[in-house]
């Protein structure tokens, strides 16, 4: 079943994320352990269920513990792989994604698409954008995880400020927050790419080894795109997870 749209206070469940790794980290859980229940911890950390709840989920995809239904939440590592499984199933979702990686921005510049990167964002030709370079950066010890860009369209450069100052929010949240504007489709495109040398520099890993390339695109009601992310990945760090659900019919 797909995960619920997570309303705990972000702040909240990523510290309480962070002190439940470092618990694990020092051995306080031991691998094959069970935590306590959410509500033993809710009690125990004076938090809400839902705040547990969400801080599970990044420990999950982090690869620190596993969740059954019928067992609880168990260990499965004390020093969790580099190997990220990423799982996206609401636009809600890439709020928690946020909390586990964070934006580092390089540079900043104006630019209009010419044909080579309308072909390559899948967006018009000639549309005119604020783009933010740079690498999302794992929260717990600032290593860059990957290359990425973001493309904001020019109408909401005021944003740009906050963008640089506050890593942590999705660049989206401040388009709705600022500009008046609401996010109602989020479409994502992954597909394999060779990591070039820059790339791989940056990134520690071999110039032309796989790599994971995500392309999201975040438009409005209107179908208008506001914003692009390209990301790329090195293909042994990273993999995405898309659950589907059958819609029933009435009868």
């Amino acid at each position: 079943m797909p995960r619920a749209a997570s309303t705990a206070p972000s702040s909240l469940y990523v510290d309480l994320a962070r002190r439940l790794t470092e618990e694990i980290n020092g051995r306080r859980y031991t691998v094959g352990s069970l935590l306590p229940t959410e509500i033993a911890m809710a009690q125990q950390y004076g938090v809400s269920r839902q705040t547990v709840r969400a801080a599970l989920d990044i420990l999950q995809d982090r690869g620190y513990v596993s969740r059954k239904k019928s067992v609880g939440t168990r260990v499965e590592s004390v020093d969790a792989s580099t190997h990220y499984v990423q799982t996206v199933d609401s636009i809600e979702d890439l709020v928690r994604v946020a909390a586990s990686e964070i934006r580092q921005i390089v540079t900043v510049r104006e630019f209009t698409l010419d044909r080579s990167g309308a072909r390559q964002l899948q967006a018009p030709l000639g549309s005119k954008w604020l783009v933010f370079s740079g690498y999302r950066v794992d929260t717990r010890d600032g290593k860059p995880l990957a290359v990425a860009n973001f493309y904001v369209d020019i109408r909401f450069a005021k944003i740009q400020e906050e963008v640089m100052q506050q890593p942590q929010v999705l660049i989206s949240s401040m388009i709705e927050g600022r500009c008046n504007e609401s996010i109602t489709d989020v479409v994502q495109i992954a597909d394999a790419v060779l990591i070039d040398a820059a790339m791989a520099a940056a990134l520690q890993v071999p110039k032309g080894s796989a790599g994971l390339r995500v392309l999201r695109h975040y438009k409005n009601i209107k179908n208008e795109l506001l914003e692009i992310s390209e990301t790329v990945y090195p293909a042994e760090r990273r993999s995405l997870l898309t659950q589907l659900r059958r819609t029933r019919r009435g009868s």
